[in-house]
């Protein structure tokens, strides 16, 4: 495909802005939910998180669509001209379509069945494997984001990279799963 310089930056422009909007939006909405973890669910908080969630699969599938044009782009679909980054890239996206598939399967059918209900009141294994789902998602979008920026991570081997992204993972579920637990006892958002 031929294209010229103007015509790849729009695309790449495009990218980055579906990027932007998925990831903005899904942190919006896990910090809300952070700090509401101890007030009652309402009807009006699963529609939003309906509406959100149509919203970031749009944006979502718009990033999908963007980078693969750009990945013919830039190597015309030869797989030997993938670098391990770009093979990362493709497998962090496609982990957070499984991803979605589970906030839409289990997360959103949790939060309806607790409806009135604070969060905090959840079952610890069924606040945990929620938790996970959104800690997944973050993972996500942060590993695209950290990905799509990083210079030194162009030219990484997998000796490099798979450790980087693992440490990353781990780190992120560690954190999360003791900042749910943190809400859960009370230590965090206690004032709101």
């Amino acid at each position: 495909m031929s294209m010229t310089q103007a015509a790849i930056d729009i695309l790449r422009a495009g990218h980055l802005a579906f990027f932007a909007a998925g990831m903005g939006t899904a942190l919006y909405f896990d910090f809300q939910k952070l700090k509401t973890f101890s007030h009652p669910l309402n009807h009006d908080d699963i529609e939003r998180l309906e509406k959100l969630h149509v919203w970031i699969s749009s944006a979502f599938l718009s990033l999908w669509l963007t980078g693969l044009m750009l990945i013919y782009v830039r190597t015309g679909f030869d797989i030997a001209t993938f670098s391990p980054k770009l093979w990362l890239k493709l497998g962090v996206m496609t982990f957070m379509l499984l991803v979605s598939s589970l906030i839409g399967a289990i997360v959103i059918p949790s939060l309806k069945a607790h409806m009135g209900q604070p969060l905090i009141t959840m079952s610890r294994g069924r606040m945990m494997l929620l938790t996970q789902i959104g800690v997944f998602s973050m993972f996500g979008w942060s590993s695209g984001l950290l990905l799509g920026s990083s210079v030194v991570l162009k030219t990484a081997t997998w000796d490099v990279l798979l450790p980087i992204t693992l440490f990353w993972c781990g780190l992120l579920s560690l954190g999360g799963q003791t900042l749910a637990l943190m809400i859960r006892r009370g230590y965090v958002f206690r004032a709101i």
